[in-house]
Formats: C-alpha cells, structure tokens, sequence
C-alpha cells in the first residue's frame, strides 16, 4: 500500500503503538547507530526486557558513552552488559573493523539491529556517491553481510533464531526507480543527478529491494513452521515519523513542510518500541515490513511487474558494488551449508 495523507494520519495520530513484551533474556544485542534518538530508545526497552550484553554501535564513541551513561543512570542493573564500540559507516574500513570485533570478541549475536541513517537535503559524495545512498545503503548492507555468518553461527551453536532488523521508512512507497546506468553508484555521485530533497525516500527504497533479496539468499526456507535448521530472521520496520535529529540538515521550504508534519510526530521512544517489536518478531516476519507492529504489504513501486524487473536491477547494482569493496562478501553470507 502506498503511503497517503489518510495513512499518515492514522499512523502518527490514531494508532496505538503497542509495548515490546517478549524477553531478550541471555541474548546479546548490537545496535549501530544507538547515541540518540530511537536507538538509545531502543536500548533502554532492551535493557528492560533482559538483554544480558548489548552493544552500542556509534560513530561518536562520546555521545555513546553519555547514552551509556542515561541509560545505566536509569537502569543501575545494566552497568555490566552495555558496552560502546565505534563504527562509522562513512568509512568502509571502519565498518570492516567493527565486523571483525563482532565477529571475533562476543561469544553469539542474537539480535542485529542496524538503526543508523542518512537524511541530507544538501548533496555530499563519499565514497564515489552520494553520501546518504552511501551510508544508508552500501555502508548498511556491508555490515549486514559480514555479520550474517555470525549471526548463523550463533543460530547453530545456541539452536535460536537469530534477527537482523532493518530500522526503514514508508517514504520508500513514494520514491522513483532512477535512470538505468552501468553503475547507478558512479551516477548518483554526480550533482546533477541527485534531488536531495527525495534522495532519502530513494535510499529506503533501495532499502527494501535489498532487504526482500536478502531474505530469500541468506534463509530462503519455505517452511516457516518447522524449518530443518534455526533460520536466522530478516525483517524491516517504519518507525512512524518521530522527534528525531534525523532531519536537522533540512533546510529550505522543505524545512517549512517538514515543521508542519513533525506536529505530528511520535516521540523516540515510541518509534523504539517499534524496532524491538521487529527484532524480536518470528519467524512470520522474515522478509516482512512491519508498520505500528503489524506487518504490511509492500507498496506497488516494488511489486508490480516494472517494480520487479527494477528490483533485480539495484540488487544487482548493489551485489556489484559490496563485492568491489569486499570480495567473496555475498557467497560467505548466503552459504547455508
């Protein structure tokens, strides 16, 4: 379904965001981008539900550790499990470096929970893009990936179903497909190429594409009820619209439109609940997107039959990319054996 003024409203004025009540008891947590906002949240609805370590994953180590420290202010039970780490998702080495501590430093990653995002009205390039297609899209997707063995690791060693939770946007139903290109990437690295001001709904819209072929790659199980092997969960969720520092970069008119709307907005912590519902949803939700705790149908953008056929062109666009940075990326996190 795509995104309406009528949606928009039953959302962010009538619905009731409902609590997280399943227990995250023995399991460990990772939550990229966890300093502010709905991902320090997030924590806390964590850390009260019985998380027993959960890692802040933060661009700013300070800021995380001024979170740590709320947090454990407000939990004095959590001052043994919360732990902050650094990761940058404008620099690829650093996100490498973050996967590698992961992977080698905690004993299981029960839940993956990748929150961090990009919304720029003024263009920026990093890394050869855009930085918001940059950071939301290849910078995510690469963590995603060079977790997910750890991930199936834990699902075998400890018999659970792990989840990796995408925190996204239902602006991705009213984005637009762009021009087709040898490397869309390059492209979108060019000024002249970029709206800035719909550059964030097409990074969720790619978001989506990626999320929906990586649930059919790394658990592709038809069998949700009795899966051979514990699946691990891949899921996504729109927070609502919430007051957040997400759009601080927002300026003119748009900044205007944008004033009105956030009248309308939900607080941090409710958007949390919503991304603890998803990363602790089963196994129903694997390749779902969830709104208000329920999950939705995807919008026709993407499902009909352009949408597909436009589908497979950015997750090849995608795969292409994350495996110049990484080689063998794919293959390692889609190997099921």
């Amino acid at each position: 379904m795509a995104l309406s003024f009528t949606d928009f409203m039953r959302v962010q004025v009538f619905a009731r965001i409902p609590q997280p009540t399943e227990s995250f008891s023995s399991k460990t947590v990772v939550v990229v981008g966890a300093n502010t906002g709905i991902g320090k949240e997030s924590v806390k609805h964590l850390v009260r539900l019985g998380s027993s370590k959960i890692i802040l994953g933060c661009r700013d180590t300070s800021k995380g550790e001024s979170a740590k420290a709320e947090i454990q202010s407000l939990f004095p039970t959590s001052k043994s499990i919360l732990e902050v780490w650094e990761v940058d998702l404008i620099s690829y080495p650093s996100v490498q470096e973050f996967a590698r501590r992961v992977s080698s430093q905690l004993e299981r990653l029960d839940t993956l929970i990748l929150n961090a995002g990009l919304n720029l009205t003024v263009f920026q390039v990093c890394n050869g893009t855009e930085m918001s297609m940059g950071v939301n899209v290849l910078s995510t997707f690469l963590l995603a990936m060079l977790l997910v063995p750890k991930l199936r690791e834990t699902a075998r060693r400890f018999g659970v179903s792990p989840n990796l939770t995408f925190t996204t946007s239902a602006m991705y139903t009213v984005a637009k497909f762009p021009e087709r290109q040898d490397d869309v990437f390059d492209w979108l690295g060019k000024r002249e190429n970029v709206d800035p001001h719909s550059q964030y709904a097409l990074t969720k819209l790619f978001h989506i594409v990626v999320i929906r072929k990586l649930a059919t790659l790394i658990d592709p199980q038809t069998d949700v009820k009795t899966p051979t092997t514990p699946p691990i969960i891949v899921n996504s969720l729109d927070p609502c619209l919430c007051k957040t520092d997400l759009f601080r970069s927002v300026q003119g008119p748009l900044k205007i439109v944008l004033a009105i709307f956030k009248l309308f907005a939900r607080t941090a912590e409710e958007g949390a609940r919503l991304v603890v519902i998803a990363a602790s949803a089963d196994r129903e939700s694997h390749g779902g997107y969830m709104r208000v705790g329920a999950l939705k149908e995807y919008a026709p953008n993407i499902m009909s039959p352009s949408g597909v056929e436009n589908s497979e062109y950015v997750w090849d666009q995608v795969a292409k990319k994350l495996e110049g940075i990484q080689p063998g990326l794919i293959a390692a996190a889609t190997e099921t054996s």
